[in-house]
């Protein structure tokens, strides 16, 4: 080992080399030590705080929150959200619809709660690489502002969600800055960043029970009208009106149109008076078994099918024995939701409540006659 090292020593070039890489090895273990103690510091120092004083408090004064997010070269999109006089949050865009509650507690509660949990740069030119680069700059951040009346009370850029996107206590992380401020955090917080003003809206419009609903008829009013109806106690759907030699295509089909509005959602909404419905625009009337009668119109725009409704109870619909009471309650309750508004039906949805007896019955054949289906066994 002696002679290796007195050769090397005495070969100049390979005794440089050696001494540049000694010292080299050194400075890195140097470097790395000096970093992490850094990190070390920097998380043993910093106290997590929350990125808005006393915001917590002030929460029940905000009556406008406006989200503004980036288009690219068409510039920006915002969706406002409002508090309307009786103390519930609408979207103006939309006629002043009516926007999720618990959306609205989310938002309040995630940006006046979010906390500063560890810092980062406070060199713009790093923001586009924490996704914090503002809107206006065609950057991907997401400002969040909390209004009341004319006076701002926070604005707050989001940015990307980190790798690791959950502390230690399981709460949630992403890179966010004070509008207006260069400093940027690793903030612990959550809050909905939806880009469309469809997001914050409930998209269940039309709750009525599938054990309710008795009948559905589609093209009501024409001359010809498609008839789905069960008996109590029935789970499947039967075409009550086929015309002689046709038969229902089957039970699942049946079963899939006469429930197709039961809990879809919608594309979109608009005051009812923005569109007209024409005398004899397409109807189906949603009947249930203890009287409720739903009554939806239907009408083309832009190549979409647009419905509005219509509720009331009937008392001939009520079974021997019950009561009309609480089915008049509960069309008011659907007046007061649906009335006032036209909503834009998925293609799905409108494929479905539009279709026709041709499409639902097939000609019957020799083992119909010999063996009826299941729904049409009387």
């Amino acid at each position: 080992m002696t002679v290796m090292w007195q050769t090397l020593w005495n070969n100049r070039p390979q005794r440089n080399l050696a001494l540049l890489a000694a010292a080299t090895f050194i400075a890195v273990v140097a470097a790395t030590v000096a970093v992490v103690n850094d990190r070390s510091s920097v998380r043993t120092s910093f106290v997590p705080y929350p990125l808005f004083e006393e915001l917590d408090a002030q929460l029940d004064r905000v009556d406008r929150i406006v989200y503004t997010a980036s288009r690219g070269m068409n510039g920006v999109s915002e969706i406002e959200l409002k508090r309307n006089a009786d103390g519930g949050w609408v979207a103006p865009s939309r006629g002043g619809y009516p926007v999720s509650e618990n959306l609205i507690k989310k938002t309040l509660l995630g940006v006046g709660q979010m906390e500063a949990y560890e810092p980062r740069t406070v060199n713009p030119e790093w923001h586009r690489n924490l996704g914090l680069l503002k809107p206006e700059d065609i950057g991907s951040a997401v400002r969040v502002e909390f209004f009341n009346g004319e006076e701002r009370l926070a604005g707050l850029l989001v940015g990307k969600v980190p790798e690791q996107a959950v502390d230690v206590k399981g709460e949630g992380l992403v890179y966010v800055r004070r509008d207006g401020e260069d400093e940027t955090f690793l903030a612990r917080g959550r809050l909905p960043l939806f880009k469309s003003v469809n997001d914050w809206f409930d998209p269940a419009f039309v709750d009525i029970p599938r054990e309710k609903l008795a009948r559905v008829t589609l093209w009501a009013g024409t001359e010809t009208p498609v008839l789905l109806s069960r008996a109590p106690g029935d789970e499947n759907f039967a075409i009550a009106n086929a015309p002689a030699g046709r038969v229902s295509r089957g039970a699942p089909v049946a079963n899939k149109v006469a429930t197709a509005l039961l809990g879809s959602h919608f594309d979109d909404v608009a005051p009812a008076d923005t569109l007209e419905f024409p005398d004899d625009a397409p109807r189906a009337v949603f009947e249930t078994f203890d009287g409720l009668r739903l009554t939806m119109l239907m009408a083309g725009e832009g190549g979409a099918l647009w419905a509005k409704f219509e509720a009331e109870a009937d008392p001939a619909l009520v079974p021997e024995g019950g009561d009309i009471a609480p089915v008049e309650e509960r069309a008011g309750e659907l007046n007061a939701r649906l009335s006032a508004w036209t909503y834009k039906l998925p293609q799905e949805l409108g494929n479905q409540l539009t279709q026709t007896m041709d499409l639902l019955t097939r000609e019957a054949g020799p083992a119909d006659a010999m063996s009826p289906l299941p729904e049409q066994t009387p």
